[in-house]
Formats: structure tokens, sequence, C-alpha cells
């Protein structure tokens, strides 16, 4: 970097998703999934084997990334 250039400023998160861990049946891996709110399959991670997901409540998904301003309300306060 030369002297003339100022250094990037911190950015304030856009936006957030919730990550659920479903533990494989076959391995125990425990695989993440990024809010699944409808019934699914999913492949492991780890062994590559198939498995269904039970879905997560959407409105509580809705709920908790409104409660946090969609990521924005869950900035550290302290950081400087």
């Amino acid at each position: 970097m030369n002297g003339n250039q100022r250094p990037p400023q911190p950015i304030l998160p856009e936006s957030m998703e919730l990550v659920f861990y479903y533990r494989c049946p076959a391995c125990g891996y425990r695989n993440p999934l990024i809010s699944p709110t409808q019934p699914a399959m999913t492949r492991c991670g780890a062994c590559g084997q198939p498995f269904p997901v039970i879905p997560v409540d959407e409105r509580s998904v809705h709920y908790v990334k409104i409660m946090l301003a969609n990521g924005r309300a869950a900035v550290d306060p302290d950081f400087a």
C-alpha cells in the first residue's frame, strides 16, 4: 500500500442466514444447512449418504431475522 491510500473501512453486515446442523444417521457428521423450510433430502458432506431432513419453522427464522434487523443489530457495539 502506498502512502496516499487510506486503509479500507470496516463494512456492516448486509444480511444474515441461520444455519442448522443435521447429524448424518450413517456416519454422525454434522451437516450445516441454511434454514431448510421445506421437507427435503440432503447428502452428507462426509460419507455422501442421502437422508431426509425435518424442516424448520419459517416464521421462527423470519422472527429472528427481524429481531436482529437482518444482521445489522448483531454488530458488536464496542467495536472501535
